[in-house]
């Protein structure tokens, strides 16, 4: 026989339709199977999990009749997870007439927990949830904007102590890190220890003048005010020079000074191009940010030199590490753009130095 040569089967269409529909449904009911399967394995080890919980708990629960265990040279620490190594009295929160205190761990590890108890003798002493925070210091200040705050101050990892190097032929110290930050809490009867803006609160009730935009380097933190009212709060970062000559037309190219005194804006730019490395304006790369609010150091600049700008980098802010200029987050300095006009004054201080 030929292998060319095919006999005519005359297979039906109709019977081949019928055993592909078949297969389907045997298919199908196979998947419907497995998955009815699956879902009772599912609920089954939920109820499984859910009894096997329950059972723990009552094997390590103490009887309903059982006596309270309290210690009672340790009241201050009764409900906390660690020892307080020292206290604050804190104003009476709950209306109790017993003053809260402020409890506050040993460092271990370069960690440190803070927490808010009730008054003494009460079962469940510790409000809200325990702060976890790095090694520094605490205190409970009273801010121009807040009161009774609770306030963490550490500092910055650095490299070791200021660097110096000279400057137009004068000395100056660069700086190697150890800026210092601070975070806050307010304290709520209900939810113990609440985050709130330190930089914020900080800010001076009365500015220097109504309309104003005050830097203070010292803790890279400028405000915003508009008609004596307080719009707008940012972490910078200033320049990398902590001491040394002012900036001046012989000096400029190697000074990285952010300059102290006051200043007005002379100069708006949507954006700059960064020569240096030739990376146009608004570019993504560009270290100088999406908006440059300028200013006039010394007769001449044009406000070119020094400014407040935006950066491509916004995780190094709160550091002494610019070329002297002032560096906020691209969106924050858009919002400051948006807002100020030319001839705004700029105050700027440095608040570790004294006004």
């Amino acid at each position: 026989m030929s292998h060319l040569y095919e006999p005519d089967a005359r297979r039906s269409a109709r019977r081949e339709w019928r055993r592909r529909e078949e297969r389907r449904r045997r298919y199908a009911r196979r998947r419907a199977v497995a998955l009815l399967v699956l879902i009772g394995l599912i609920v089954g080890l939920g109820f499984g999990v859910r009894w096997a919980v329950i059972r723990i708990r009552q094997a390590v629960a103490p009887p309903a009749d059982a006596p309270a265990v309290t210690d009672p040279a340790e009241p201050a620490s009764e409900g906390l997870p660690f020892t307080p190594a020292r206290e604050f009295t804190v104003p009476d929160l709950n209306g109790d007439g017993e003053p809260e205190r402020l409890a506050v761990s040993a460092s271990e590890a370069g960690r440190m927990q803070l927490a808010l108890v009730t008054g003494a003798g009460s079962d469940t002493p510790l409000v809200g949830h325990v702060v976890t925070v790095s090694e520094g210091e605490v205190e409970l200040m009273d801010l121009p904007r807040a009161e009774d705050v609770v306030v963490w101050r550490g500092t910055l990892p650095g490299e070791g102590e200021p660097v110096a190097v000279t400057v137009g032929g004068e000395e100056a110290l660069e700086a190697r890190g150890g800026e210092p930050v601070y975070r806050a809490w307010q304290l709520d009867p209900e939810h113990g220890l609440v985050p709130a803006d330190y930089y914020a609160a900080l800010a001076p009730l009365t500015p220097p003048e109504p309309t104003v935009i005050l830097v203070d380097k010292g803790l890279n933190v400028l405000w915003y005010y508009e008609g004596g009212d307080l719009v707008q709060t940012a972490r910078v970062s200033t320049g990398r020079h902590i001491a040394g000559p002012a900036p001046s037309a012989d000096n400029w190219t190697e000074n990285l000074l952010t300059p102290v005194g006051e200043f007005t804006v002379t100069r708006m730019v949507p954006g700059v191009p960064y020569y240096k490395e030739g990376i146009p304006a608004l570019d993504p790369a560009n270290p100088l940010g999406t908006r440059w609010i300028g200013f006039s150091v010394f007769d001449g600049d044009g406000g070119a030199l020094w400014a407040i700008h935006g950066t491509n980098a916004p995780e190094s802010l709160g550091r002494w590490n610019s070329e002297g200029s002032v560096l906020m987050s691209n969106g924050e300095v858009e919002q400051l753009y948006d807002r100020v006009e030319l001839g705004t004054p700029i105050i700027i201080r440095n608040s570790l130095e004294g006004p």
